[in-house]
């Protein structure tokens, strides 16, 4: 029988990881968004939320310059940028329950089944977020891959600190701060996909 395969993390753990505007003395932030790309919701959290601290875990380094840039347009002061691997970056920098929310929008769904053990959201990862939430928290995850939600809704319940508020899913509306689309969603409601979206809390 073929040994199932894993996450790679201890190979993944020896790439370097890179901060913009500069590695911080102390982790403390209040919202995390994992894969910002282009940082449509990020950029608007982070200008309409002047009082709050943000940090963007980006895999892509093109992505994660290009999204500094724009920061740096924006003369914003409340940003961490992280280019990193989030398996890795989150256990290693964020010791506590810290965040009121964590953003997952549109992760690549790794959709062949023998590639699945890249798909971010496993029961163990999930594990890891909510252990940097703080009660009541929240994780906002939007798919346009309708098995990669009902997956993640299966490891959720296997998490008890963790609840899923949809039946399964809620509306996208008012669940994104400033309710527009990002360039993801606008991109895959054009060709006509659905769009399903996750709010997970953190139960006392």
């Amino acid at each position: 029988m073929a040994k199932e395969r894993t996450f790679p993390l201890e190979f993944e753990s020896q790439k370097p990881i890179y901060f913009h505007p500069a590695e911080p003395t102390t982790f403390d932030f209040d919202i995390l968004e994992i894969g910002p790309g282009r940082g449509d919701l990020f950029l608007w959290c982070a200008t309409n939320w002047p009082e709050k601290r943000l940090v963007g875990i980006e895999l892509s380094g093109f992505r994660c310059k290009k999204l500094a840039r724009r920061v740096e347009k924006r003369g914003l002061t409340n940003v961490l940028l992280i280019k990193g691997n989030a398996r890795v970056v989150l256990p290693r920098y964020f010791d506590r329950p810290m965040f009121e929310c964590i953003y997952v929008l549109f992760p690549d769904p790794w959709p062949k089944e023998r590639h699945a053990f890249h798909r971010l959201l496993s029961v163990e990862f999930l594990h890891i977020l909510g252990d940097r939430l703080k009660p009541d928290g929240q994780i906002v995850v939007a798919t346009d891959w309708q098995p990669y939600a009902d997956w993640v809704v299966a490891n959720v319940g296997d998490i008890p600190s963790l609840c899923n508020e949809g039946t399964p899913y809620v509306s996208g509306m008012g669940l994104l701060p400033n309710n527009e689309p990002t360039r993801f969603e606008q991109m895959w409601r054009d060709e006509g996909r659905d769009i399903y979206y996750l709010r997970i809390r953190k139960q006392e």
